[in-house]
This record gives structure tokens, sequence and C-alpha cells, in this order.
């Protein structure tokens, strides 16, 4: 009994440090290429290329993937309205993989900066990328909307290893 604790606390140790995972070059220029994608398409005010690269769990949470893409729709017709002019965009590196069941997950930071009716703001943000084990196909969530609700990451993923911090998320005016 004494030797069968250390034994389940090393098993456990070693199950926890498998959880994050390193990524490769090639993974990481992949997620870079792709978020710099995603952030253009945004700029250009394409839709359907946010749609199409949105992981399913917002899906569900807006209601379904025609209730999502009517949001999306109307969320970026307001932004055009205001006359916002995306001034910068940078992706940075992401971050190592966690589990979230049977998928993983990293954060890959994001800054952009927009000029709207005169006024520079810049947003220092996240995506997040997900995908299946042993998938090379990511889909991504947005991190900005965590900012007023980080309880939402747990309801679009709720399988996420605890203790996953966060990348800086916040706006300022410039």
């Amino acid at each position: 009994m004494n030797t069968i604790v250390p034994v389940l606390t090393c098993a456990t140790l070693l199950v926890t440090s498998a959880a994050a995972g390193t990524l490769g070059e090639a993974e990481i220029a992949q997620l870079r290429s792709e978020v710099a994608s995603i952030t253009r398409s945004f700029e250009r005010g394409d839709t359907k290329a946010l749609i199409d690269q949105t992981h399913g769990s917002l899906y569900e949470l807006a209601g379904g993937r025609e209730a999502f893409a009517n949001a999306t729709q109307q969320a970026m017709e307001q932004l055009l309205q205001t006359g916002a002019k995306f001034v910068h965009s940078e992706v940075g590196t992401p971050t190592q993989t966690y589990l979230a069941g049977d998928e993983e997950v990293c954060f890959v930071p994001r800054i952009s900066i927009m000029e709207v009716q005169g006024k520079k703001a810049k947003s220092t943000t996240f995506m997040i990328a997900v995908r299946r084990l042993g998938s090379n196909e990511w889909k991504y969530l947005d991190g900005a909307g965590l900012r007023k609700h980080p309880d939402y990451l747990r309801r679009l993923l709720p399988k996420l290893e605890s203790g996953v911090e966060l990348p800086p998320n916040k706006v300022e005016l410039l």
C-alpha cells in the first residue's frame, strides 16, 4: 500500500506533463499563416471565410451554423458602417498545445490596430486554434469575445484541461 501512492503520483505527473504539447516549426508556420488569412478576411468583410474556419462549438453556442452566419454577417455590416479602417495587424507565435478531450488547443496571439472616426485603437488578443488529435486541420475561435466573458471558454471547450492561462486580451486607445 505504501508503494502504490508514489507510483500513482508519478503516473499522474507523467499524464499531466504529457497533456501540454509542443508544436513543430511547420505547425507554427501553418497556424500563423491561417490566422493571418482569417485576419485579412475579416478586414475585407469576408464573412464566408470566417464562418468556414470557425470551430463548431461556437455554432452550437449561437444556435446553429445558420444563426452564427447571420449574426456574423450583421456584426460585419455594423462594423463596416462605422467606417472602420484596419491600419496594422500581426500574428504572434502560438503557445504550446493543451488537451481538450479528443481535441488539442493552442492560442495564437494577435495584435490589430484599427481607426474609427479618426481615433486609433490597439487590440491585443488571440485566436484559439482547435484540432482533433492526430489531425492537421485547425478550426478557430476568436479570443476577443472572452475579454468580457472569460467563462465562455469552458462553455466552448468544456473538456479543456484546467489551469490553462490565456494570453493578453485588451484594447487600448492610441
